[in-house]
């Protein structure tokens, strides 16, 4: 069992009927509202997608599919989610070939992991394990935080949203993401600020 147990669920605030619009959330926590909004916006992309469509390579992606990135992005927060005696590694991580290939079970792992986010309240100490060696030699162990390392994820999937909004673009240019989909907050609020 994890260490992070899910204590309480949180309501949501949904901000429009139409899968383009993003979902606001009201958390314990501010970061857990933001991560829990994230998985919205990749909940709406995925279910928009066939099935071919989402596990087909695409060409501008270096022939990765949309798939693998979002499994990419599940599987940092699923090491979050799955820590165990304080220690997370993301090297260790299940390259899970269903969440790329099965939109299906993509869609139950942003549920779990949502229903996941929705109980947290504190933040807890973790140790990183990590490994930056190309050898496999470096065994690195630094003091870190669950909402340290929970803002991590965040922002890895900002920048592979990123990358799924060029995907989009090119393979599906029929599906119409919101303008912020896989845009940094800080980009949005200097973009608003720009407005003014």
């Amino acid at each position: 069992m994890s260490i992070f147990a899910a204590t309480a669920p949180v309501k949501e605030v949904v901000s429009g009927s139409d899968h383009s619009e993003p979902r606001h959330h009201r958390a314990a926590h501010p970061l857990v509202a933001h991560a829990i909004a994230q998985f919205s916006e990749l909940h709406s992309l995925v279910v928009r997608l066939s099935i071919k469509g989402y596990a087909e390579p695409v060409p501008v992606l270096s022939k990765a599919s949309i798939g693998q990135h979002v499994r990419h992005i599940l599987e940092f927060y699923l090491c979050l989610m799955e820590a165990r005696a304080g220690e997370v590694d993301y090297d260790a991580r299940v390259r899970d070939k269903a969440l790329e290939t099965e939109r299906g079970a993509a869609l139950v792992k942003l549920e779990k992991l949502s229903g996941w986010l929705n109980g947290l309240k504190n933040d807890a100490h973790l140790t990183l394990i990590a490994d930056h060696s190309l050898d496999g030699s470096s065994n690195e162990r630094m003091s870190t935080s669950l909402f340290r390392e929970l803002a991590y994820a965040f922002d890895h999937a900002i920048h592979h949203m990123a990358l799924l909004r060029i995907g989009i673009a090119q393979q599906h240019p029929e599906l119409e993401l919101h303008p912020d989909f896989g845009v940094a907050p800080s980009t949005i609020r200097n973009r608003n600020q720009c407005v003014r």
